[in-house]
């Protein structure tokens, strides 16, 4: 598996270089093409990140926002994703409300996943997506697709599932497929702390098994990011 990384050893450092890396990637993308279509994900990991760039010059007016996944909660509920990403980011720089794709979580799952993967199949019909931060639970969840993650998320062409983890908050969620995600032209992957470089490593070591370690598949398009913070003592700990 091929990927750029980028390693720090500081909080600050992480997010900065974390900021400037996805700040660089939207900015040349709307120079390149006039617009920008880039994901999102929650988590206490980007939001900080998303805090920063909300202090940075963007064309935010050519930007087509998506949610990678959300809780199957009401947006104004503090699980929600698209309630964090609006706080933190797409308020403070005026994004507009007509270029954000999310789910509507105000209909029953099933016409919410139907919805959205609508939305999202209308979007690939002006192009692929350009940009998706993501992170890697402790589990080794991606988006919302956790171990075992299931055959129709793998390998098929739902763009969007419904997920349920009885052991995380808000336990039904809405997540995009990996299909989808290896669509995208630049994944970043953001991770932070002792215990994600434990399993990070561990996936690294593991043989190829989308279902256990859904991270593989993204990582094996050979486009992907990956921006670390481990401090010096957790350089050299073993997975």
């Amino acid at each position: 598996m091929q990927y750029e990384l980028l390693e720090t050893a500081t909080d600050e450092a992480f997010l900065k270089e974390a900021t400037d890396k996805l700040e660089k990637a939207i900015s040349q993308t709307l120079s390149t093409t006039g617009r920008c279509v880039l994901g999102l994900s929650g988590g206490t990991t980007p939001l900080p990140i998303y805090k920063e760039l909300s202090k940075r010059p963007l064309e935010w007016q050519n930007v087509w926002v998506f949610l990678v996944d959300d809780r199957f909660v009401s947006p104004d509920e503090s699980h929600s994703n698209l309630r964090a990403i609006k706080t933190t980011l797409l308020d403070k720089v005026g994004h507009p409300a007509e270029q954000l794709i999310a789910p509507d979580t105000w209909q029953p799952l099933p016409e919410c996943v139907h919805l959205y993967d609508k939305k999202l199949q209308d979007l690939l019909s002006k192009g692929e997506p350009d940009i998706a931060v993501l992170g890697m639970g402790e589990d080794g969840h991606i988006a919302s697709l956790f171990p075992p993650v299931a055959p129709e998320a793998i390998d098929g062409e739902a763009l969007v599932v419904a997920t349920h983890n009885e052991h995380v908050p808000a336990p039904d969620r809405i997540s995009v497929t990996l299909p989808f995600l290896k669509r995208v032209q630049l994944p970043f992957f953001f991770l932070k702390g002792r215990v994600k470089r434990r399993v990070w490593l561990k996936m690294l070591k593991s043989e190829m098994d989308l279902s256990r370690w859904p991270a593989q598949a993204v990582l094996g398009t050979g486009r992907a990011m990956v921006v670390t913070g481990w401090s010096p003592k957790e350089v050299n700990l073993s997975p």
